[in-house]
């Protein structure tokens, strides 16, 4: 059933039209609960719930791997809309805040245990634009600086805790890593554990698993009774936007039609795949390619871009923006790279993602074959939901890939023994060597704020055996910022210079001036604050969050990247997002807290070195992957490494 509605677009040419998606005849109906039970009862295992299912992105990968998706939960009615027709199981659509209602309507389907319960939270919140976005509105006065979405964690523990699954799969961006210092995902490990969960994170590449676009996404993966989760690896070919898109036919902007013919045959393997499943009656028809029209200055526009161009590459004359906030507020894609990430945004007016040979942005279908959701699966509202749908779903394909992953972990558990992890026992090795080693650092075993920063600011290219000396009489120099500020100009600056701190004098003379001037000479304690005064970078930031301020947070650099890539073996594929979740592991129940950082960074300073890592001297290496794989003789052999600084 098609309903015209109101069109929000900026080129209102036509009414958008809102697409009803009935109930499959094959699908339980929710109100007649005997048939319900009935139904679940004859469902295979291994079963999973989906909640914030969104438009069954992460569902359709658990089902193509070999799960029977029982129920999908989300608070948006389109949605669920779109889950239920798609999926054909149950669906509940209501506030997710407190699940006791949806659980008492799973318990009236029958659904009272499950094999795996998967879900991601609205990401919104932890997102980079979702934290900017939620910045402004708070200094505008405009809300408040907590966001209700965030809490919606503690939702998903308890019906985790109310149905017992043997896994749990989580689904969010990468930025939730470091999301109110790290607070909601350290928060939901523990609360995973603390149901006897083994968990464990990866940032996955969509790219590295048939996904044709840029786009990156974070898993933590819970198994119970001590099980692992079996990663996928990457797929040794990457499909490319000519891949997902080049067999669709060719229209031009504000192309209404619901139904098109196809105009030829598959001409790559993920777009046999993406046809698969359509029933003897739809297989000549391509649904859904509905593109926006576009407004006569932006075709103009749009003319003038060749593939891989973006906003900066248009004359003056056609920056209806402020190029130095949308540089990239146009994007011509290229047939034979990646999409941009698909996300949300796409909603707005898809300016993101323009096609590469016609002035236009990307149709429904296009976006939906870009996430590699197949032609079969439709999504109910009007275009601009379908998009939202779209945009914040998971790509079926990449859900897949971890859900095989998940299968396979929870078909073999019950046949291995439990075995010891790298994180086990790491924290408690790590400590008991630092306790025990000469203090090289005194700021990091906790300090005055001002005086890790300086020291920071002052000490990084310091050789260690002058550190110690150097701090001392750096904290008699300039106790306080105000004190630095008011010798700048004299017995201040000339004793940092006696200090053979001359190059740093200014760089340190500026950060007391800027805490003084804007801070009333007290130490910022938030990120954005600290990396406001002048040299202060993340690593920085960081340091004094921990060693000032106390905070729990990981601290990445060169040093720690290595050691969270030598202990977990991934070498350079990790990433830095993938270390900070590896030493978020290995930081053990009470998280990388300050006596944790300052034993990680020592050890990466004095054995876990670049090039000729100490390992017999290592006090982690039974916890280590590269460290265990070493011959006896190799780990054990006092390795000399050059003379390091600070």
């Amino acid at each position: 059933m098609i309903v015209k509605v109101g069109s929000r677009t900026a080129v209102p040419l036509h009414r958008g039209s809102v697409l009803r998606l009935h109930r499959p005849m094959d699908a339980p109906r929710p109100a007649y609960l005997a048939e319900v039970r009935a139904w679940v009862a004859r469902q295979a295992s291994p079963t999973a719930v989906e909640l914030f299912c969104g438009a069954g992105g992460l569902s359709l990968g658990l089902h193509d791997a070999g799960f029977s998706v029982l129920a999908g939960a989300d608070s948006d009615r389109f949605s669920v809309e779109t889950h239920v027709a798609n999926l054909r199981g149950l669906g509940y659509c209501g506030d997710l805040t407190d699940p006791r209602d949806l659980l008492d309507h799973l318990a009236a389907w029958g659904i009272e245990r499950v094999d795996v319960v998967a879900g991601g939270v609205p990401c919104q919140p932890f997102s980079r634009a979702g934290r900017q976005r939620l910045r402004s509105l708070v200094d505008a006065g405009q809300r408040s600086g907590d966001d209700a979405r965030a809490h919606l964690w503690d939702s998903f523990l308890q019906v985790v805790a109310e149905l017992k699954p043997r896994a749990v799969l989580v689904e969010n961006v990468p930025d939730l890593a470091v999301w109110n210092d790290a607070a909601v995902l350290v928060g939901l490990q523990e609360g995973l554990r603390s149901l006897g969960f083994t968990t464990e994170a990866r940032i996955l590449g969509a790219y590295d698993h048939g996904v044709p676009q840029f786009r990156s996404r974070l898993f933590l993966v819970g198994i119970s009774a001590g099980g692992r989760m079996r990663w996928p690896e990457p797929l040794p070919r990457r499909n490319t936007l000519r891949d997902a898109i080049a067999d669709l036919p060719s229209v031009g902007a504000d192309q209404r039609a619901e139904t098109l013919a196809y105009e030829g045959p598959p001409s790559s393997q993920l777009q046999v795949r993406l046809r698969r499943g359509l029933t003897r009656h739809e297989r000549p028809f391509i649904y859904d390619h509905i593109t926006r029209a576009v407004r006569p200055d932006d075709a103009e526009a749009f003319a003038l871009l060749r593939p891989g161009q973006t906003y900066d590459d248009l004359p003056a004359r056609l920056q209806r923006y402020r190029n130095d906030i949308f540089r990239d507020k146009y994007k011509r894609l290229e047939w034979d790279n990646l999409s941009r990430t698909i996300t949300a945004h796409i909603a707005k007016d898809g300016y993101w993602y323009i096609h590469p040979e016609v002035d236009r942005t990307l149709s429904i279908r296009e976006a939906a074959r870009l996430q590699t959701f197949p032609d079969w699966y439709r999504f109910a509202g009007p275009p601009s939901v379908r998009f939202r749908q779209i945009g914040n779903a998971v790509p079926p394909m990449l859900a897949e890939a971890v859900g095989r992953g998940v299968h396979l972990a929870l078909a073999t558990r019950s046949t291995r023994s439990r075995t010891a992890t790298p994180e086990v026992g790491f924290r408690e090795a790590l400590l008991t060597w630092h306790t025990a080693e000469p203090e090289t650092h005194p700021w990091r075993r906790g300090a005055d704020p001002w005086h890790v920063l300086m020291a920071e600011l002052c000490l990084q290219r310091t050789p260690i055996a002058r550190v110690r000396g150097v701090y001392e009489r750096l904290l008699l120099l300039a106790p306080s910022p105000s004190c630095l500020k008011r010798g700048a100009n004299g017995a201040a600056k000339r004793g940092l210079v006696a200090l053979d701190l001359g190059l740093r004098a200014d760089l340190l003379v500026g950060a007391a001036i800027s805490v003084v001037n804007h801070f009333d000479g007290r130490v910022p304690d938030d990120e954005i604050g600290l990396r406001s005064i002048p040299g202060v970078g993340e690593n920085v930031a960081n340091a004094v969050l921990a060693f000032g301020f106390g905070r729990r947070l990981v601290l990445v650099d060169t040093n720690t990247e290595r050691i969270g890539s030598r202990v977990f073996r991934l070498g350079a594929t990790g990433g830095r997002w993938q270390s900070r979740l590896d030493l978020f592991s290995l930081a053990g129940q009470r998280g990388p807290d300050p006596a944790f950082n300052a034993a990680v960074l020592a050890l990466g300073r004095t054995v876990c070195g670049p090039s000729v890592p100490r390992c017999g001297d290592c006090p982690v290496v039974r916890h280590c992957s590269t460290g265990a794989a070493l011959p006896k003789d190799s780990a054990s052999a006092q390795l000399a490494i050059p003379a390091v600084m600070v």
